[in-house]
């Protein structure tokens, strides 16, 4: 007999039961569902806790680092952005060392997939999650890369750099914003977090050096710092199917495209 169908068919009618009782017009009925649902996801985050290192340093991140924190997944993958990448290979034309600030590497694929488009660059690879940092640290890499943990003291050690990559990171919760028809981040993700990271980064840009910032809810044209960038090529988010929002922390209804690839022009 297979179990996982049987104990997952449980479960869902486990749901189902609960979903009809919420309703219920008996107090008593409703009072006592909504304990024992409180119960079962009290219990199911601690064996989380428990046995999943990545949920449990997410967890400790958002309850010791929150102001610090965006995106909190840990999914990445190896060439992710191959497009992106080639382009800015080619912005460079072969330059010799490249700085290269990997912002939010995650497990460290990105910086793995950088190291092949920029063979001779210096690379680090700042992440925030101390499990992902540990994988990244676990990795057989060259000298020239380098993964620290992500604060604002420690980034700048390392810089200026010739490129910063912020790919899927200055964004919170885009599957579940979507979901919910959220029209507001003001209280999830405000804008002025955002915007603050962009100032911090554009800080660590060298001139004619390339910010690099995708998947994200925000626009950097929104921003204080986009008066010292222009967009590289025709390169947007068309792909990016959450929703975005203004400077206003407000969804936009059928936004335009935000550019990707930003030079830096004006210091």
């Amino acid at each position: 007999m297979n179990i996982k169908p049987y104990r997952s068919g449980m479960i869902g009618t486990a749901k189902q039961t609960v979903q009809l009782h919420r309703s219920s017009r008996n107090p008593f009925v409703r009072f006592g569902v909504s304990t024992l649902s409180m119960i079962w996801n009290g219990a199911r985050s601690a064996i989380r806790v428990c046995v999943n290192a990545d949920y449990r340093s997410i967890l400790l991140m958002r309850l010791l680092n929150s102001k610090n924190v965006h995106q909190t997944t840990s999914r990445t993958f190896m060439d992710r952005y191959p497009d992106i990448f080639a382009a800015c290979r080619d912005y460079f034309d072969g330059k010799q060392e490249l700085k290269i600030l990997s912002y939010g590497c995650s497990t460290g694929e990105e910086v793995l997939t950088l190291r092949q488009y920029f063979p001779t660059a210096h690379i680090v690879g700042a992440e925030i999650n101390r499990n992902s940092l540990a994988v990244c640290n676990s990795r057989p890499v060259d000298d020239k890369i380098t993964f620290i943990y992500s604060t604002r003291d420690e980034i700048q050690k390392h810089g200026p750099f010739d490129a910063i990559f912020c790919m899927a990171v200055l964004q919170r919760k885009p599957h579940y914003i979507a979901e919910k028809g959220i029209r507001s981040l003001k209280k999830i993700y405000p804008f002025e977090k955002f915007e603050q990271q962009i100032i911090e980064l554009d800080g660590l840009v060298n001139p004619q050096g390339l910010l690099v910032v995708h998947f994200t809810q925000y626009s950097l044209s929104d921003t204080a710092a986009a008066s010292r960038y222009e967009a590289l090529g025709h390169y947007d988010q068309s792909n990016y199917t959450s929703p975005v929002f203004d400077k206003n922390s407000d969804l936009i209804v059928n936004p335009a495209p935000q550019n990707i690839i930003f030079r830096k022009v004006r210091m």
